[in-house]
């Protein structure tokens, strides 16, 4: 396989080609893998990062209103890095919190190109709307016959929406398509604070392990990942009452089950942080295959209809987050109608709850 990794700026539509020039951010080693293709922008450079060097500073020294891609794997990347953004836009593929491999950025690179940031702003606000109107949310899974009931309208969630075209002075993950609500900004974390969820959710899909910019931590993040892989075949049940995890057991009695419960158990008793719910995520990118390993841009995967995902902890105040995409669940309303997962159709009307959305600093790449 070419060990080239080819950049083409006019494919990347999350920017909608109205900036004078494209840089592509990478790390001072992997400049030389990647090329740029030829594109209609003036100008156009592959911008090399350096150990210890800040991200925020170097791209503020950038022409202001430039369309900028940060592809750099061994840099790990905040929201609060990226404050002062001006009149560029921004689009941060996650990367430095999982070991992400040059093959995943080489896939992950053509997902950004099919990802279409209009078809994706239409399916967020329909989301958003039909959340809005539910009178009542549920979390089912058939197959484990699980459900856990979500008030949407709590007063202080802040609801994310990572999808649509960049404006000037705004920052996305790429690929795009996730919306998630958080009882407070992801750049803050207070596992006092809760998201109303209450019941039983499963557990069972392509687990994420983050673990932030830290070298030391790359063999214990590795052992649980592989720990908690058996997720993809083999499901976990967790009771949950107001946000909080009381309780975790297998959802089968087969060994793998068995044994990634017991990891589960294991996380939750030695840092009770990580009973908090602290993400519920929905990932609206129907362009794309999961890549079977530890790899963060696996977040935005969107099925044929939208993926629920949970996020447990966050770093640096946890030592890992964990990220556990359920393709099995699906979020339906008090009528029984599917807002997400599967043959989602139009809400029914009903009273409207409060959406508090951001498309901005809360990304929380990595």
């Amino acid at each position: 396989m070419d060990s080239q990794l080819e950049v083409s700026p006019d494919a990347l539509r999350q920017f909608d080609g109205s900036a004078s020039a494209f840089f592509l951010v990478t790390d001072a080693e992997l400049a030389d893998t990647f090329t740029l293709a030829d594109s209609h922008y003036e100008q156009a450079a592959i911008v090399a990062i350096r150990d210890g060097e800040n991200l925020g500073k170097l791209i503020g020294d950038l022409p202001d209103g430039s369309a900028v891609l940060v592809a750099a794997p061994r840099s790990f990347v905040r929201s609060t890095d990226l404050a002062e953004l001006g009149e560029r836009k921004l689009a941060v593929m996650p990367c430095g919190s999982t070991p992400v491999q040059p093959d995943h950025v080489r896939y992950f690179l053509k997902v950004i190109e099919r990802t279409d940031p209009v078809a994706q702003a239409e399916r967020a606000e329909k989301f958003f709307d039909a959340v809005a109107n539910a009178d009542d949310l549920r979390l089912v899974d058939e197959t484990q016959h699980t459900e856990c009931a979500f008030d949407a309208g709590g007063d202080e969630y802040i609801w994310n929406q990572q999808a649509g075209l960049l404006e000037p002075g705004e920052h996305q993950i790429a690929p795009a398509g996730e919306l998630s609500v958080l009882p407070m900004e992801i750049t803050d974390f207070d596992p006092s604070r809760r998201l109303a969820l209450n019941g039983s959710l499963t557990l069972r899909g392509e687990p994420i392990v983050h673990a932030g910019y830290d070298p030391v931590l790359a063999d214990p993040q590795a052992e649980l990942y592989g720990k908690l892989a058996a997720l993809r075949r083999h499901p976990v049940v967790v009771d949950v009452e107001g946000g909080l995890i009381i309780d975790c057991r297998p959802g089968t009695r087969t060994p793998e089950s068995i044994r990634a419960a017991a990891v589960l158990n294991g996380l939750l008793a030695s840092d009770p942080r990580y009973r908090a719910v602290w993400e519920l995520g929905f990932g609206i990118n129907t362009g794309m295959s999961l890549v079977a390993a530890n790899c963060g841009l696996n977040e935005v995967y969107g099925g044929t209809n939208g993926v629920v995902h949970l996020g447990i902890g966050l770093t640096p105040f946890t030592q890992f987050a964990l990220t556990f995409l359920c393709p099995g669940s699906r979020l339906v309303d008090g009528t029984g109608t599917t807002l997400l997962g599967t043959e989602a159709d139009q809400a029914a009307d009903g009273a409207r709850c409060r959406i508090r959305r951001t498309k901005e600093a809360s990304c929380g790449c990595h």
